[in-house]
C-alpha cells in the first residue's frame, strides 16, 4: 500500500515544505486537520500532489478542488511562494467549483457554458433562465412560468384544499420554503400532478414537499401530513430516491448491497477498501486502515465525531447535555443544539417498531436483514462462537486478531485491560480513556458542580465521602440512578455546608438516607440517633394534621413532655429501636384521628365527653385504646374533662402457633442450607430464644462469646450457651463483617444483621418480612416460644438468660400457668 494512502498528512507536509521554505516554520499538520476533515480527501490529494508536485506553485486548474483550499489555508498562514489555481476559462483567481474540458473552472464561466448549451426553444437565445414543464430550456425573455407568479400559483391550489389556510398564509408557507421561481415552479407542477403530496404521498414529489408540509402545520393547516420515509416509517428528511420514491438515507444505503470484499457477507455497503473493493460497515470499522489516534484516549480507532482537540471515538465521544423536550429530564440528548432536544432514552422508544422477520414477534427495529427486513434487538445481534471458549454467545468484544470474544472470555483477555491515560492503572477502562476510579473522580466533581461553575468548598466532604464505595458503584449512581444524581444536583446549586439538617429539608425518600449513610460512615457527617430524628420528624406533620390551634399546642406539648421525653431520656449508648418508634407513632396516630373524629362531631376536646370517648373506642377497642396515655394526661393537667380508656389487655396465649409447628420450623432452619445464613440464625434465635425481631437485628459481635468449642451469646446478664447449629450460623454472620452496603464504615461494622445502609443494621420490618417469605410469622412464632420457655423456667432465670424485664417474666409465667396441650390444640383450631 503507498505511503500515500497509510501517512498522507506526512506526504503532504514534505511536499509542501518543498514547495514554500516557509511552511517549515507553519503547523501544516493543525492546517491539514483544520481544513479537511475526512481523511479520502487528505489521501486523494497526497496521491495527486505525489504526482504533480507544481501544482502547488503553478496555478495550473488541474486536480481535486482540496488543492485550492490547502493553498488558501497556507497562505493564510502565512505562506508565500504557494499559487491559487485559476480559472482554466477566464484565468480568475476565483473559486473554481465545476469542470469544464478537463480543468477547473469558475462559477461563472460554468454558467455561461450552461447557457450557450441551452439555446430556448422560442427564441434561440443563450440567457437561460430554466426548463418548461417538457424539459425544454426558456430564456429570461420567455421564462417557463410566463406572465404568473409560480409563488401565488401554488398558494392559489393550496388555498383551495381542505386544509383551512388562506391564500396570504399559504404564500408566506410556500415562500419560507422556497424562494426562487423555478424551485416554486417545480412544487406547483408536482402537486397539479399529484394532488396527495401533501395528504401522505409526499414521498413521490420533490425534497421540499416535507418542508412545505412542516410550514403550513406551523400556520395551522389541518389535514396535512409531513411525510415518513416509505420504507422505514421515520418522520425524517428524505433526500434520496429509491424505487422511484424519495427515502432517507438510512434506507437508500440499505438498497446499496452487494458482497463484503473482506467477510464475504451479503450486505449494505458501508464504504470501499483502498483498491476500491465493497466493504461492509462492520468491517469498515474494523479495518486498521480506517484507524487514527482518539485524541482523548490515543488508541488507534475509528473516529466517530469531532472536537476543537482533533478527532474522538465512540468510547469518548461525549453526547451533548440539554434539557429533553419529550420526557423534561436532564442528561445527554441529540439536537441539543435546537429547541427540541431528545435524549437517549426516548430517541429509542420513537424507533419503528414491526414484527421481526426472525422471531415474529412485534418489537422495536434494532437492526435489519440485507434486504431490508426488520429484526429485533436480540435477533439484530445474533450469537457468534467464541474464540475463546468455543460457547455460542454474543460477542462482547474482540481480539486483536478481530476474533470475536463472549462477556466472560472478554473481561479475562488482556486486550481488554488497557492503562489509564489519567493515572496509569491498567484495568478494564470505563469512558474516555479512563479507569473506573478517575472517572468517579471527574463525573462527581462535574455533577457537584453548579452549571458553569465550580464545586463549592462546602461539598468537599460530600466528594471526598463518596470516593470510599467501589467506583462503578458511584458511576451507577450517578448515571443509572436519576433520583441520586438529582440529589447531588440540588445539593450542588445550594448554599452552606451539608448536614442533617440540609438533608432533612429533602423529602424522605431512601436516596435520602443512602447518602446520610455514607456520609455518615465515611465521617463526613456526626452519628444521630435515625429512629428519633426520622419520630420527630414525623410528629411535626401529623400534629400539624389538627385543624384547631390549641389543640395542635396541647397534643405538641404531651408529645414533648411524655413520650419524646422517655425516648431521649434513654441510658448513654442506647438509640431508639424501629418497635419504641412504632409505638409512638400507633398512639399519637390515633389521638390525632380521635382530635380529628370530635371536630368533625362539632366538639373539642375540652366539651369531650367520657361517652364520646366510649363511642369512638367501640369502633376499634384493641387499637384505639392506646389513647389512654392523652386522656389521662389531659385530664391531669385541665385540657379536658376526667376522661380515660382502658388498659390494653391481650391474651397472649390466644396468638401463638403449635407447639409441633414450631419445632418443626426448628428443624428445618436447622438442616435447610438452602435458605440464607442470615434468615436461619435469625429464625432460630426467635424460634429457641423468644428474642424480638427489632432485638435480633441490633445484635453486634460483641453479644457473641465464643469459647472454640462453644459460643455463647449475652442476651441478657448472664451468657446462655448457643446450641448447634446455631453456633456455626453465628460463626459464619462474624465472620462476614460487611453486608450489602457498598461503603464500609470508618469504624470496623460490628453489626451480625447488617443493613443495606452503611454502618447501620438491617431494619426489623425487613427482617420480618424475610421470616415470613420462609413461612415464619415473627409474633406467633415469638410468643410460642416465650410460653414454653416460661412453662419450664422461673421469671428471674428468663430475665437474666434472655434479657426481658423481671415483669415480663412474672407476665409470661402466669400465662403458661394452667396451659395445657389440650388448650394449646384448641386454641390452635380457633
Amino acid at each position: 500500500m503507498p505511503r500515500s494512502a497509510t501517512e498522507p498528512e506526512a506526504v503532504i507536509s514534505e511536499i509542501v515544505r518543498s514547495a514554500d521554505p516557509v511552511c517549515e516554520q507553519i503547523d501544516v499538520a493543525a492546517v491539514l486537520q483544520a481544513t479537511f476533515r475526512q481523511r479520502p480527501q487528505l489521501r486523494t490529494l497526497a496521491e495527486v500532489l505525489q504526482a504533480s508536485p507544481d501544482l502547488l506553485t503553478s496555478g495550473r486548474p488541474e486536480g481535486p478542488r482540496a488543492i485550492e483550499r490547502l493553498v488558501r489555508a497556507l497562505r493564510e498562514a502565512g505562506a508565500e511562494k504557494l499559487v491559487m489555481p485559476r480559472c482554466g476559462d477566464c484565468g480568475c483567481e476565483r473559486p473554481l467549483t465545476a469542470l469544464g474540458d478537463g480543468a477547473r473552472i469558475c462559477g461563472a464561466c460554468s454558467n455561461r457554458r450552461v447557457a450557450r448549451a441551452n439555446p430556448c426553444v422560442i427564441c434561440g437565445s443563450t440567457t437561460f433562465a430554466g426548463r418548461d414543464r417538457a424539459g425544454r430550456p426558456r430564456c429570461r425573455a420567455h421564462p417557463p412560468w410566463g406572465a404568473t407568479d409560480p409563488a401565488q400559483e401554488l398558494a392559489k391550489l393550496i388555498a383551495a384544499g381542505p386544509f383551512g389556510v388562506s391564500p396570504v398564509t399559504a404564500l408566506q408557507a410556500v415562500r419560507s420554503v422556497e424562494r426562487t421561481r423555478p424551485g416554486q415552479l417545480r412544487l406547483l407542477w408536482a402537486l397539479e400532478d399529484t394532488p396527495g403530496l401533501l395528504t401522505g404521498r409526499g414521498a413521490e414529489g420533490p425534497p421540499k414537499i416535507s418542508a412545505l408540509a412542516r410550514a403550513l402545520i406551523d400556520r395551522g393547516a389541518r389535514g396535512v401530513v409531513v411525510p415518513s420515509c416509505p420504507f422505514c416509517r421515520r418522520s425524517t428528511d428524505l433526500k434520496e430516491r429509491r424505487d422511484g420514491v424519495r427515502c432517507c438515507c438510512q434506507c437508500w444505503r440499505e438498497s446499496k448491497i452487494a458482497t463484503c470484499a473482506v467477510c464475504g457477507r451479503v450486505r449494505p455497503i458501508g464504504g470501499r477498501s483502498f483498491d476500491g473493493r465493497p466493504v461492509c460497515g462492520t468491517c469498515r470499522q474494523h479495518d486498521p486502515f480506517n484507524h487514527r489516534p482518539c485524541s482523548v484516549c490515543g488508541e488507534m480507532r475509528l473516529r466517530k465525531s469531532r472536537t476543537d482537540d482533533g478527532g474522538v471515538c465512540a468510547a469518548c465521544r461525549q453526547i451533548p447535555t440539554a434539557l429533553c423536550a419529550t420526557c423534561g429530564e436532564r442528561g445527554p440528548c441529540y439536537f441539543a443544539a435546537t429547541d427540541a432536544p431528545k435524549c437517549l432514552p426516548c430517541s429509542a422508544k420513537e424507533r419503528e417498531e414491526a414484527v421481526c422477520a426472525s422471531c415474529g414477534k412485534h418489537r422495536r427495529v434494532n437492526n435489519r436483514t440485507a434486504t431490508g427486513e426488520p429484526l429485533c434487538g436480540n435477533c439484530g445481534n445474533k450469537p457468534k462462537p467464541c474464540a475463546g471458549c468455543g460457547g455460542i454467545f454474543r460477542t462482547s468484544g474482540r481480539s486483536p486478531e478481530g476474533e470475536p470474544l463472549c462477556q466472560t472470555c472478554w473481561a479475562k483477555h488482556p486486550a481488554a485491560r488497557r492503562p489509564c491515560t489519567q493515572c496509569g492503572s491498567v484495568e478494564r477502562l470505563y469512558r474516555h480513556g479512563r479507569c473506573p476510579a478517575c472517572a468517579r473522580s471527574a463525573d462527581l466533581r462535574d455533577v457537584l458542580s453548579p452549571p458553569g461553575n465550580l464545586m463549592r468548598p462546602e461539598l468537599e466532604p460530600v466528594f471526598q465521602a463518596l470516593l470510599v464505595p467501589p467506583p462503578r458503584t458511584v458511576l451507577h449512581w450517578i448515571h443509572k440512578v436519576p433520583a441520586r444524581r438529582t440529589l447531588l444536583q440540588a445539593l450542588a446549586t445550594g448554599n452552606g455546608p451539608v448536614t442533617h439538617q440540609v438533608l432533612d429539608r429533602f423529602a424522605a425518600a431512601p436516596t435520602i438516607e443512602y447518602l446520610r449513610a455514607a456520609l455518615v460512615a465515611a465521617g463526613a457527617l456526626p452519628a444521630r440517633d435515625e429512629q428519633l430524628a426520622r419520630l420527630e420528624r414525623w410528629l411535626a406533620k401529623t400534629i400539624a394534621r389538627v385543624s384547631s390551634a390549641e389543640e395542635r399546642r396541647i397534643l405538641r406539648n404531651y408529645t414533648h413532655w411524655q413520650p419524646l421525653r422517655r425516648l431521649r431520656r434513654l441510658p448513654a449508648g442506647e438509640l431508639v429501636t424501629h418497635g419504641r418508634a412504632d409505638t409512638v407513632r400507633i398512639e399519637i396516630r390515633n389521638v390525632a384521628r380521635l382530635l380529628e373524629w370530635l371536630h368533625d362531631g362539632g366538639t373539642t376536646l375540652a366539651a369531650c365527653t367520657q361517652d364520646q370517648v366510649d363511642v369512638w373506642l367501640s369502633e376499634d377497642p384493641t387499637t384505639r385504646a392506646t389513647v389512654r396515655g392523652f386522656l389521662l394526661w389531659t385530664s391531669r393537667h385541665g385540657h379536658s374533662r376526667p376522661l380515660t380508656a382502658p388498659v390494653i389487655s391481650t391474651y397472649f396465649a390466644a396468638r401463638i402457633i403449635s407447639k409441633d409447628q414450631r419445632w418443626a420450623l426448628v428443624r428445618r432452619l436447622a438442616h435447610d442450607a438452602q435458605l440464607q445464613v442470615a434468615d436461619r440464625a435469625a429464625g432460630l434465635l426467635l424460634l429457641l430464644f423468644a428474642q424480638p425481631v427489632g432485638r435480633i437485628s441490633r445484635l453486634t459481635t460483641e453479644h457473641v462469646v465464643d469459647r472454640g468449642d462453644t459460643l455463647a451469646l449475652k442476651l441478657g446478664r448472664v451468657p446462655v450457651e448457643v446450641p448447634a447449629p446455631l453456633d456455626d450460623l453465628i460463626r459464619q454472620l462474624v465472620e462476614r463483617r460487611n453486608g450489602r452496603a457498598a461503603t464500609v464504615p470508618l469504624e470496623e461494622p460490628r453489626w451480625l444483621f447488617h443493613g443495606i445502609y452503611p454502618g447501620q443494621p438491617i431494619n426489623p420490618h425487613t427482617l420480618g418480612r424475610r421470616l415470613k417469605a420462609i413461612g415464619i410469622p415473627p409474633q406467633l412464632a415469638r410468643h410460642a416460644s416465650l410460653m414454653d420457655i416460661a412453662s419450664e423456667l422461673p421469671a428471674i432465670v428468663i430475665s437474666r438468660l434472655l434479657g426481658f424485664h423481671q415483669s415480663t417474666g412474672d407476665n409470661w409465667t402466669r400465662e403458661s400457668q394452667g396451659f395445657s396441650t389440650d388448650y394449646a390444640a384448641d386454641l390452635t383450631r380457633r
